[in-house]
């Protein structure tokens, strides 16, 4: 059941690369045939745009990294410096090296279990990356049952999805949280505290660290009283702080997380022409300018005809200061004051519009963070304009603060980020060491759960004679990356359907293997 699971996962994963590559490559009938294959497969209800998981415990960020807001690949490659954080690269080769070595003491504990020696037992490094290897004696694998050997070779993968199990419940469960509370580390009640800002982020030095951060743009970071007209604490963004800071940095666009607009002059309109000339490559505009912004008027309603007509364009910050209940609207109309009306200014017709920063790629948007200076109630707010998912990944947070000025404010957050790529990564030990292809632990547990089967039918229907033979070669298990598992490879004597079906399935999961491997970093590259 796992093998099969673990093939539609794969599939699925095709699927996205696929129709990812051909939209990227604007091959015209990419979208029909990917939806029709989509369709046969059972996934006609695949998005192209993901919604995150946002996890809901109060102390983990497990749902925070490797999660791309616009990529919704369920395999993505993780190369440092592209899809990895340069700073995570300690966190990614120790969670490597352990999930490797627990994977490899799985093989070695069931050997043990069926009174196969243990010969070699250890670790190696492949460059930079980390592995380990068990080496089990040739005559007694020989001599165990088909059963045994089958256990022996699936232990790995069990071992790997016990483990991910286990992290995960003792971090929802919050006993990450219990020994942090008790070791000195106190519960932040109203926000996220920030614990480190990346060098290169240009939030670097403007945020300093320890602060609390208890609000992004009009969704508060704690559920309490706090809501009002215009700001929200409603459990649709999370009903935790980390949960709701990692899905409104995760939302697609301003309308997402700014339940109003803001008033604005039309005699403020300072559009030079380039302002709101958004592409892709230039998601913020391709104004020289960078303290003008692009605006769109603010629609509340499900249209947005009005919103997509005349942009204007306005200073940003002296646009999103203006955060009372008299600057903030809904529509033009609660821009009026009363018994107010438009006039004429250096011979152009004014008025009041509700506007909103204009955001219509993922990629970049305007993000305003609301903060507290440690050991101060005096609030302050901070505008941010790229990428959300680099203010995610560069801006470290956490729900714990130290007690005692020692203690390493950084410790919580770098254990919890440490838990996230182990129990990543033991998920994706269990995914590609369950697949039936080739040099993985799947290859050979196919072609012993298909010899299990034979000679049970031949038991069954009684035969005399069994025809099929099992025999080790003398090939150690060992480790070279991630899920790579040439694990005592038997070569299995198999009746001629038999040998058919494991030929036929093995060749094309590892095609299939292949091809998402190929076509992810294709998919980076284009």
């Amino acid at each position: 059941m796992s093998m099969v699971m673990c093939i539609g996962v794969l599939c699925t994963a095709a699927v996205q690369i696929t129709a990812g590559i051909g939209t990227k490559a604007g091959y015209p009938l990419a979208d029909t045939w990917v939806l029709e294959l989509q369709k046969f497969l059972g996934l006609a209800h695949f998005e192209q745009r993901a919604t995150p998981h946002v996890s809901s415990n109060q102390s983990t960020r497990l749902s925070r990294r490797l999660v791309g807001t616009t990529d919704p690949q369920v395999l993505r490659p993780i190369i440092p410096g592209i899809t990895l954080p340069t700073g995570h690269l300690w966190h990614y080769l120790l969670a490597l090296a352990v999930c490797a070595i627990i994977h490899e003491l799985g093989h070695a504990f069931a050997a043990g279990r069926a009174r196969v020696p243990l010969r070699k037992l250890g670790v190696f490094v492949m460059g930079i990356y980390p592995g380990a290897f068990v080496e089990l004696c040739k005559t007694k694998l020989d001599q165990a049952s088909v059963s045994n050997r089958l256990h022996i070779v699936c232990a790995g993968v069990w071992h790997n999805a016990v483990t991910a199990f286990l992290i995960f419940a003792f971090v929802r469960s919050g006993g990450l949280s219990a020994v942090f509370s008790h070791t000195g580390w106190t519960r932040v009640t109203d926000g996220v505290v920030v614990t480190d800002v990346a060098l290169n982020s240009p939030l670097y030095n403007r945020i300093p660290l320890l602060s609390t951060v208890y609000r992004i743009d009009d969704v508060y970071l704690q559920l309490s009283n706090y809501s009002n007209t215009w700001n929200t604490s409603d459990d649709r963004f999370g009903a935790t702080s980390i949960a709701r800071w990692t899905h409104v940095l995760t939302a697609t666009t301003n309308r997402d997380t700014n339940t109003a607009g803001y008033c604005a002059s039309t005699m403020e309109n300072m559009d030079d022409g380039l302002c709101c000339e958004m592409s892709p490559e230039f998601p913020l505009g391709e104004s020289p300018d960078s303290e003008i912004f692009c605006f769109e008027r603010f629609a509340s309603s499900a249209s947005h005809e009005l919103a997509k007509r005349s942009p204007m364009c306005f200073d940003l910050r002296s646009v999103l200061e203006r955060n009372d209940a008299a600057s903030r609207c809904q529509s033009d109309h609660d821009c009026v004051q009363p018994n107010q009306r438009s006039h004429s200014y250096a011979g152009r017709q004014t008025s009041k519009v509700c506007v909103l920063p204009r955001s219509p790629f993922a990629s970049s948007r305007v993000v305003r963070l609301y903060y507290r200076l440690p050991n101060s109630q005096t609030e302050h707010m901070l505008v941010y304009a790229g990428s959300p998912t680099a203010l995610w990944l560069d801006v470290q947070v956490s729900s714990l603060l130290p007690r005692y000025s020692w203690l390493p404010h950084t410790l919580p957050s770098w254990i919890e980020t440490l838990l996230q790529y182990i129990l990543s990564f033991s998920l994706a030990f269990c995914l590609l060491n369950a697949l039936p292809a080739y040099y993985l632990d799947g290859d050979l547990a196919f072609k012993l759960l298909i010899t299990a089967v034979e000679q049970r039918r031949a038991r069954v229907s009684g035969a005399t004679k069994c025809n099929i033979l099992a025999s080790a070669e003398s090939k150690p298990l060992y480790k070279k990356e991630l899920g790579d598992s040439r694990g005592t490879a038997e070569t299995v004597e198999l009746s001629q359907g038999g040998q058919m079906v494991y030929t036929v399935v093995t060749a094309l999961t590892t095609a299939l293997l292949g091809w998402c491997i190929v076509g992810s970093v294709l998919l980076l590259a284009l």
